[in-house]
């Protein structure tokens, strides 16, 4: 199973709700945790739009060499996950 770094929750707006860092690994200041909401967010939003397939919900998962950002859509906003 893997561990879970930290834990974001973004309102529809783009406005980072609750961020929780669960590990001693990925610390960010308050600053950059504001930043990777609205990234993600805005990136999320365009994905949506250029998908060449009707009714996407957009990016669900970023992977890269040491770390994953799992995305949860809800009605209300989305969850950020970031895991190893």
């Amino acid at each position: 199973m893997a561990a879970i770094y930290s834990l974001y929750i973004i309102n529809k707006s783009g406005g980072l709700i609750f961020y929780k860092d669960y590990g001693i690994q990925g610390r960010m200041d308050t600053n950059d945790s504001l930043r990777l909401a609205s990234l993600w967010h805005s990136m999320h939003a365009i994905s949506q739009q250029l998908s060449p397939i009707p009714g996407c919900s957009g990016i669900e998962l970023l992977e890269a060499d040491t770390f994953d950002l799992h995305c949860f859509q809800s009605l209300t906003g989305m969850f950020l996950i970031h895991t190893d």
